[in-house]
């Protein structure tokens, strides 16, 4: 009879022990964004196989546990090392798609901006001959001016 109640007793530990595992690994796979209902059932598992494998054997409970949150910790890294290349290579392809749409939009509005070019470049070539042309003629304008001072001069002595 003492028997059967520490066997019953040691059955609710049992239980509680790997559903106490069981919870912690749900709720550490959920915090880290990944599937916990698969951890929580892995550690299950887990618990079930080792305690069946080795009887009244909560000290390799632990270690086992440990191995599996070690793989946890493992899925997790490569998981955030997956999200962080991808996010980088959609990165890179926005970037790419970004610069074509530039490109093109360059492309489409060369035209113009050729255009406009060449009349600013045929504005500032009549601007340039306008200002030669005014500066001949009050070159122009001086040296007549100075001939006419000079010939008052001459005869003015």
């Amino acid at each position: 009879m003492l028997g059967a109640q520490r066997f019953c007793i040691f059955g609710r530990m049992d239980i509680i022990g790997g559903l106490g595992f069981a919870s912690l690994f749900y709720f550490a796979a959920e915090y880290e964004h990944m599937s916990g209902w698969k951890w929580a059932l892995a550690s299950l598992a887990l618990y079930v196989t080792v305690k069946g494998l080795f009887l009244l054997s909560f000290i390799l409970v632990l270690p086992a546990q440990f191995g599996l949150f070690l793989v946890l910790w493992w899925a997790n890294v490569r998981r955030k090392a997956e999200l962080e290349a991808e996010r980088t290579a959609r990165a890179e392809e926005d970037r790419r798609l970004r610069q074509g749409r530039a490109r093109q939009a360059r492309e489409q509005a060369a035209p113009d901006v050729d255009a406009r070019q060449a009349a600013q470049d045929a504005r500032e070539e009549a601007a340039l001959r306008e200002r030669q042309e005014r500066v001949r003629r009050a070159r122009e304008q001086r040296e007549r001016e100075e001939r006419e001072q000079a010939e008052r001069d001459q005869q003015g002595q």
